[in-house]
């Protein structure tokens, strides 16, 4: 009988420890697919920081820093300028000012996707994600919001200019897509056309009060584009810091 029931509590311990191995076992391989799923979605954040710098270095921010210096430059020179030479260094950046406007869209697809699916909750380190909670819910939105207002400014300077009625502005508006082609391209041997419209443009008051406006909302629009960029370079720290990354890699 003492032999059947030590078998019986070996057998059971046996079973125990089987039990035990395996739900160890479990936690362990479940444990390793969510530290492997948190390294794919902090390597698909990176590849958005990465591209997100070059957008910003290569295309935003040149753009944004220049139209701002012209804008600038009116607002405080409206009535003292040089309009020849004004209008001749002004190149492509003429429309820029005055009739067209800057849109934000940074490619950060993935940090956004992670954001609406709920994969956020898979980065265990708080840091990052409240990081990526101020990048995108902050910074990103006041650009955007700013932004927004800036175009909708440019939409409504447009409709003033349509409702014009004036033969004279609607002939100095007159383009081909060919010159608005070189222009972009700053392949411009001839600038008496935009030089005969800053002219035009400078004997308006509307005009005037419009780049004085657009001026000083471009300002707000430069301080949330710096913010943006600096909660990106401190989101990259503390991703290469997880991942293990060495800066410059």
């Amino acid at each position: 009988m003492k032999n059947i029931l030590a078998r019986g509590g070996i057998e059971f311990i046996a079973v125990l420890l089987g039990i035990t191995g395996s739900l160890w076992i479990d936690e362990n391989r479940k444990a390793q697919d969510q530290n492997e799923k948190q390294v794919m979605i902090l390597q698909a954040v990176y590849e958005d920081i990465i591209q997100t710098e070059k957008f910003i270095e290569e295309r935003r921010d040149p753009a944004f820093k220049t139209d701002s210096t012209w804008m600038d430059y009116f607002a405080n020179h409206w009535d003292d300028m040089n309009v020849d030479s004004v209008a001749v260094a002004l190149r492509g950046s003429f429309h820029a000012t005055f009739l067209d406007f800057r849109e934000f869209h940074p490619p950060i697809s993935s940090i956004e996707l992670i954001m609406q699916d709920g994969s956020l909750k898979e980065i265990h380190n708080m840091e990052i994600r409240k990081k990526i909670n101020e990048l995108v819910k902050t910074d990103l939105e006041f650009v955007m919001k700013n932004v927004q207002t800036e175009i909708d400014m440019q939409i409504d300077f447009k409709n003033t200019l349509i409702n014009q009625n004036d033969p004279k502005l609607a002939e100095l508006l007159s383009i081909s897509q060919l010159t608005l082609r070189n222009r972009f391209n700053d392949k411009v041997d001839n600038y008496d056309d935009q030089i005969e419209q800053l002219k035009y443009f400078l004997t308006k008051d509307y005009v005037r009060t419009y780049i004085n406006l657009k001026n000083r909302h471009r300002y707000f629009v430069m301080l949330f584009i710096r913010n943006f960029k600096q909660t990106l370079s401190d989101l990259k720290i503390l991703v290469e810091e997880e991942l293990k990354i060495t800066p410059g890699q």
